[in-house]
């Protein structure tokens, strides 16, 4: 047992909430026993990894799912138990603190800068992010037994296919200018209090021949129609694309989580693209499986397609009259924002927001060790796949937009991005403004220094003309 845990009280906390879950399901039959185990055995694991395995941040992350989980069904309950439901919800809360307060050790922020106070409004944050990015990573199977040995296969394809071609090399060069846009079919709707338009278009993507993966990706029929959702600010001719993280690309969610009434309050137009995989070009029930869960071919088509079909979005822009125009982006958009702003001319500033830098290291930093032992048996390392993703990462580029309209923002508790990925483009960037906020990666919306460093840089650029 690791005694310094052990004089703590979040995993005796974590052990109160599990096994409160599972004696209230061991008197509800078997129903109430099924439904009662998942909440309650997660919740136990994270205390029992705690006290006996300890240094895993796998084993907070485990806790955290089993809380959200708890809190969840606590609600569904609550119609027919509302005591019970009452009771399981206040231990699973408490356990989510618990398995925030958990993650402290883990937290490095970046030089020059110290972890924030961990308070209880801290903790839910970590909490939700490890709870969050658990789940998404146990629902789009990063690395997987039935895969494994294609993914590794078409890994060193791959690298030699690029390598052959001279692109590891010069990486600018796989990117080839896309063509203007065809017929676009516009249709408007209203969600979030806004009204908006839909633009479809044919995408027209394909990877370069003999690209490994290439068929594979040609088959992915939905994936094949572009989507652009707009925002119209009457009388503006200034736009700022936003582009959005990973498994979100639905109209509702994208439209509140990047802000887009305080946007549109600016006088700025907003576009929207949804991502290669995501919300309505999705293969199933979950947005953007497939896009970055270590599969390397996958990925590096899904990004020379995002790249493709934002620039397209941007000469239709400029083609409609667009006087000035920016790219922002958060998380997975954030990293897709720093390429677009290496390819691009033009551009009146990039935002990137909370972005990773390395998607190889990233990867396998979120993996299980059962994942990483099935990536090392093919040879499926973080420098190969870096090597393999070298066309489409920022860090092998050059910004073209000028270093004073370069924009960052990380969180100095990040869960899901840790904070040393944020500062290696930052560098790579030569360190452009930036700013680091106490939180996690899912919160920013609640930090309004967020909103208000966004703001001061659109005023300062894409709105300066008025």
């Amino acid at each position: 047992m690791d005694y310094d845990n052990a004089r703590r009280p979040e995993p005796w906390l974590l052990a109160l909430a599990g096994l409160a879950w599972l004696g209230y399901g061991a008197d509800s039959g078997l129903a109430g026993l099924l439904a009662a185990a998942l909440p309650g055995a997660l919740l136990l694991a994270g205390a029992v990894g705690t006290l006996f395995f300890p240094g895993d941040r796998l084993i907070s992350r485990t806790a955290a799912i089993g809380a959200l989980l708890g809190l969840v069904f606590a609600v569904l309950m609550f119609l027919f138990a509302p005591l019970a439901a009452l009771l399981l919800g206040a231990l699973s809360a408490l356990g989510g603190l618990a398995a925030g307060r958990l993650a402290d050790e883990d937290l490095a922020p970046p030089a020059g800068y110290e972890t924030p106070p961990l308070d209880a409004a801290l903790a839910a944050e970590i909490a939700f992010d490890e709870s969050v990015v658990g789940i998404l990573g146990a629902s789009m199977g990063v690395y997987n037994r039935s895969i494994q040995a294609r993914v590794g296969r078409e890994l060193d394809e791959t690298l030699d296919w690029l390598r052959a071609r001279g692109w590891t090399e010069a990486p600018a060069g796989f990117h080839e200018d896309p063509p203007p846009l065809g017929p676009v079919a516009i249709g408007s709707a209203r969600t979030a209090g806004l009204d908006y338009e839909v633009l479809r278009f044919d995408s027209e993507f394909e990877p370069r021949a003999g690209a490994p993966g290439r068929d594979r990706w040609l088959a992915a029929v939905n994936n094949r129609q572009a989507e652009l959702r707009i925002v119209r600010s009457p009388g503006s001719r200034d736009w700022l694309i936003c582009i959005h993280g990973l498994a979100m690309g639905r109209t509702w969610f994208d439209l509140r989580a990047m802000g887009a009434g305080w946007l549109h309050r600016l006088g700025v137009n907003l576009a929207f693209p949804v991502l290669p995989l995501h919300g309505s070009r999705s293969n199933g029930i979950m947005s953007g499986a497939g896009f970055v869960v270590g599969d390397v071919a996958n990925t590096l088509h899904a990004l020379t397609q995002t790249v493709w079909d934002v620039r397209r979005a941007i000469g239709w822009l400029r083609e409609g009259g667009a006087e000035r125009i920016g790219v922002s982006g958060l998380s997975l958009g954030g990293y897709s924002t720093a390429l677009v702003a290496s390819l691009e001319d033009g551009l009146d500033c990039a935002i990137a927001g909370i972005p990773p830098a390395e998607l190889g290291e990233l990867t396998l930093y979120h993996a299980t060790g059962r994942a990483l032992r099935l990536a090392e048996a093919e040879n499926i390392t973080p420098e190969r796949i870096s090597a393999a993703l070298r066309p489409v990462s920022p860090l092998a580029l050059q910004p073209r937009v000028p270093l004073e309209r370069r924009f960052m923002f990380g969180g100095l508790a990040d869960r899901f991005v840790p904070p040393s990925q944020v500062e290696t483009l930052w560098h790579h960037w030569e360190r452009p403004e930036i700013h680091w906020y106490p939180g996690g990666h899912l919160g920013f919306r609640f930090h309004s220094s967020v909103r208000g460093f966004v703001r001061e840089a659109l005023q300062r650029t894409v709105l300066a003309g008025r």
